[in-house]
């Protein structure tokens, strides 16, 4: 239990100043402390502070089922609501501190301007930067009062995937993918969230969880992330920071750089699938393609993708269109679906380098592509036809037409029939 005591002697020692607290805020009646004893709220209303402690026990709780491991917290967490005329004169909104308070141990001391409260994202992201300072310093060198943050990134990537971020939306991944270019690498490690606001902030955190969803997909890549937090004697220029842990992708930066867009891809996905209709299907298809070959109007011919399969960026580029093709199985329309995962199988086997027998593949697709994008202009034609000149009276209204009976169907030769035909003898 941190008792008050604990809180006044922060006050005047530690290397660095703590918010000077107003003396109604060490009064039991004006504390909370939250069911694992290691968040303590001072100060504010009593709703605030209940808030508080669950929303800092949920964080927690998502921290260690990310991080997959057990909790043994080592140093408090203290949350202080001090009232608006106990603030610094430009103290930021909210402040996170470290402090040794003698035989009290070390305190981590998060201070919120009355303001800010509701400000949720930024209390969730000052939280969670609190409990990853908490984890790092337990192996960490602490000599005279100096120690090394937490990466900004991890903090940024953290809030946006467990805290109320609005980078999680798959629109914004989307438009970053569009962009066709990441920041450079050097320069986006320097960046420092707390000093963003509005679309920079959001922009940032998601490319920070875009990074840090391509570092857990590698090898170890958990075990490899918390190393990094946990580092000893860990560096204080990011850059050698992060090659403290990845050396190979700090001396690859193209191979870093394809890691990172692929992670963007895969996060463009909407989580709330919207099903496109045929035209927007055959439309966006025809996107994916035509980006492979940004020197002819249309698709690339087969001769450019065997190009491609050839050289270590044209892989990459094949890499994102299957992954691109795969969001958009996904949503395409039912009459598109085998066809959008016929041209995905192509690009992944392109991809990884087999290009036996594409070239005769990849002209029958198109072929059928060609001929599925003219039948759906003549139905979406055909239907606004008839939805012009639908009349309610007249003889044939309402008529009932019979099936075809089993047998007298005639076998169609089409590209689209041929198609099918194929799919059904898959099993598709």
């Amino acid at each position: 239990m941190v008792g008050p005591w604990v809180l006044a002697g922060l006050m005047a020692c530690g290397p660095a100043r703590a918010q000077v607290a107003a003396p109604e805020l060490l009064k039991p009646e004006n504390r909370t402390i939250s069911n694992s004893k290691q968040f303590t709220v001072f100060g504010g209303t009593r709703g605030q502070r209940s808030d508080l402690v669950r929303r800092a026990e949920e964080l927690k709780t998502g921290l260690r089922r990310e991080w997959q491991e057990s909790d043994g917290w080592k140093a408090p967490i203290l949350i202080v609501l001090p009232p608006g005329d106990g603030l610094r004169l430009r103290q930021s909104p909210v402040l996170v501190q470290v402090f040794e308070a003698g035989a009290a141990g070390r305190k981590i001391q998060v201070d919120v301007a009355p303001g800010s409260v509701a400000d949720f994202a930024a209390v969730d992201r000052a939280i969670l930067r609190a409990l990853l300072l908490e984890r790092a310093l337990r192996g960490q060198k602490f000599e005279g009062g100096r120690f090394v943050e937490p990466p900004d990134w991890l903090t940024s990537a953290l809030a946006a995937s467990l805290g109320r971020e609005a980078s999680r939306d798959a629109s914004l991944y989307a438009q970053l993918l569009e962009a066709r270019t990441m920041p450079r690498f050097d320069r986006f490690l320097r960046q420092n969230a707390a000093t963003m606001q509005g679309r920079t902030r959001e922009v940032h955190a998601a490319q920070s969880l875009a990074l840090y969803n391509g570092l857990l997909e590698l090898p170890d890549g958990r075990r490899r992330l918390i190393e990094n937090l946990t580092l000893a004697e860990p560096a204080r220029e990011p850059g050698q920071r992060f090659a403290q842990t990845w050396p190979e992708l700090a001396a690859d930066q193209a191979k870093l750089t394809r890691l990172w867009a692929l992670a963007v891809a895969r996060l463009s996905t909407p989580q709330k699938l919207e099903f496109l209709g045929a035209e927007a299907t055959g439309k966006r298809l025809r996107q994916i393609l035509g980006a492979l070959d940004q020197s002819v109007d249309g698709a690339p011919a087969a001769e450019v993708l065997l190009v491609l399969s050839r050289k270590e960026d044209g892989r990459f580029r094949l890499a994102r269109g299957a992954q691109e093709s795969q969001r958009l199985a996904f949503r395409s329309h039912p009459l598109y679906a085998s066809l959008v995962e016929e041209y995905r199988t192509l690009l992944d086997a392109l991809a990884r380098g087999r290009r036996r027998g594409l070239a005769r593949r990849f002209e029958a697709t198109e072929e059928l592509r060609l001929a599925l994008d003219e039948r759906s202009r003549e139905i979406t034609d055909q239907m606004n036809w008839y939805q012009a000149n639908e009349t309610s009276a007249g003889p044939e209204a309402g008529t009932v037409r019979l099936p075809p009976a089993a047998g007298s169907a005639v076998r169609r030769g089409d590209a689209i029939s041929r198609h099918l035909d194929s799919v059904e003898q898959r099993g598709w």
